[in-house]
Parts: C-alpha cells; structure tokens; sequence
C-alpha cells in the first residue's frame, strides 16, 4: 500500500503583481480551513507571504532560527526551519519563513563552487553535477515535510531565476496565477518553455494543475476576452472560480492576515474557498491522504494573442 505524501505545488509566473503570493497564502489557508495539514514556503525575497504571518526574518536570524534560504546555504532541512502557529487555522497551516538573503542565494552557491573547482581541480562534469545538486537542495530539505504533510504550497518571486527552478524541480504540480493585462498574459509562453525545461531535464511528473486568473470585473470586455483565451489555451487547467478585483486583498495584506481572517464571509473569501474546493476535487482529496488525478493533456506552449479591447 502507498504511503499518503503531500502534494508539491509551485505558484509560478515571472511578472509581478499578478497575485501570486496572495494566492499561494490563501490556497495554503484554504487547504487548511479543510482540515488538511499545509505547509506554506515563502521563496521571494521580498518575503511578502512571510509578512502575512507577521513572522520577521531577521528576528529570526537574531534568535538562531532558520529560513528558507538556510535549505539552500547550509543544506538545513525543512523540519528544522518550520514555524507552527499554535490554533492558528487549528494548528494545520505552518511556514517556512523567506528572507531577503535568497536573493544572493545563486550567487554565493556559484562563487563557493568555483572556490572548490579551484582548490580541488575538479572535473567540469562534476561541476555540472554540483550545480543541479544546488538546484535540488530545495527537494531535499522539503522531503521530510513531503512524508509528514498533506500540501506544500510555494510560492516564488517574480522571476525565471534560480529558486523558480529549484521550486519545479520539488514540484508536483504548478499553477499560474495570471492577471487580465496583455503583459501578464503574453509572458506565459516563457513560463511555459521553462517548465518544458524542467520536465525534460529533471522533473518528468511535474504538471499544470490550474491556471487562476485574478483581478476580475466581469463588465470589463478585455477581461471576459482574455479569460476566453486563457481557457481557450489551457482547457483542462483553466480554472472556472475568478477572484474578482477587491479592495479586501489589500487589507488582508495590511492587517497581515489571510482574506479568511480580513473578510470572513464575504465574497472576497468565499471566492478563495470555492477555488481551494475546485483545487481539491481536481486532485480528488480523501480524507486520510491525497490522490492526485494527472492532467494528461500537454499545455500550449503557444502565447496566448490578446486584444486590447475598449472596457464594456
């Protein structure tokens, strides 16, 4: 009999300010409130999902407490970097805190291989297989949370950069939160060929779970345009719940809390409750463990054209 595991799921797009980090703390919420233990990791150096939780990295340094970038500086594994929340969502949603250091994460990992390169005169396959152990160490410091855990949601900053990497090869699945703007849509087809990267190079099962699109008025006629297109693109992973643009994001991220906490029973949440169901009964969730169910159908790899259409 399979050992119940957690599913690894990455929020990824290199633009900013497409929702990324408010869906990644939300979803990771949302699976939560459902009773299902997650473990939220907070890979953007602007630690944004980290403030949620009103949890500060240096104080944490200055206590002797590790972050994330720890997994990959110093190899630490993800049970010792893990903060609980006492009943907090009943002591379900945990986080392995962000920090700025991530940023110079890549950078201090190539000048200390080429520091062994140097002093030990090894090979350059070698220095190859160094480098994609780098890109793996994210993976290992995740798997014990992966045996104990029901989800591992992460989310990444806004660039197709090292710890995006890091983060799909970790990953079981990948989900795209997008904006209606051409700009935000327009770029998945870099996204897209990164993740093609990734599967054939080191990471075969990783999937598109769902494309979320955010920031929603439907009287607006480019965005029912560009949400056509979206589904039109990626019709298995398209997802039907919208988060309509509200205000009541911006005060969640104010008053450091999860739109559950901000705005409880109002659509703002509800609309985060229905997609984390959605998400759900796409992996089709038992109680006792996870069963994920494959998106087989390969997404496009094509951009999606958008046209700059008057508002309605």
């Amino acid at each position: 009999m399979t050992e119940p595991r957690a599913s690894v799921i990455v929020l990824a797009n290199q633009k900013g300010g497409c929702g990324k980090s408010t869906t990644a703390v939300n979803l990771a919420g949302g699976f939560a409130r459902e009773g299902l233990s997650t473990c939220l990791v907070d890979l953007d150096s602007q630690c944004n999902a980290t403030g949620t939780f009103s949890v500060d990295p240096d104080e944490l340094r200055d206590q002797g407490k590790f972050t994330v970038a720890d997994a990959f500086l110093a190899n630490k594994p993800g049970t010792q970097i893990e903060l609980a929340f006492g009943d907090r969502f009943e002591g379900k949603l945990t986080l392995l805190p962000g920090h700025r250091a991530l940023d110079q994460v890549q950078a201090q990992l190539d000048a200390d291989l080429k520091r062994r390169v140097i002093a030990d005169g090894i090979s350059p396959m070698e220095e190859d297989d160094l480098r994609s152990e780098n890109r793996l160490r994210l993976k290992k410091s995740l798997a014990p949370l992966v045996a104990a855990r029901d989800f591992i949601v992460i989310d990444t900053p806004p660039r197709l950069g090292f710890e995006l990497t890091a983060a799909l090869l970790a990953a079981d699945w990948y989900i795209i939160p997008v904006f209606p703007s051409k700009y935000d849509v327009d770029g998945l087809s870099r996204l897209t060929a990164t993740v093609q990267k990734v599967r054939q190079r080191g990471n075969a099962k990783l999937r598109l779970l769902a494309v979320i699109l955010g920031n929603y008025k439907a009287n607006t006629v480019l965005h029912q345009d560009v949400r056509a297109k979206l589904k039109g693109t990626f019709p298995d992973a398209m997802c039907e719940t919208v988060i309509n643009d509200s205000v009541r994001h911006g005060e969640a991220t104010f008053r450091r809390q999860t739109i559950y906490e901000a705005a409880p029973g109002q659509q703002a949440a509800n609309q985060f409750a229905q997609l984390t169901r959605e998400i759900l009964d796409r992996l089709q969730v038992e109680k006792g463990g996870v069963k994920p169910l494959a998106i087989e159908k390969p997404e496009s790899a094509e951009p999606v054209a958008v046209t700059e259409a008057a508002n309605g």
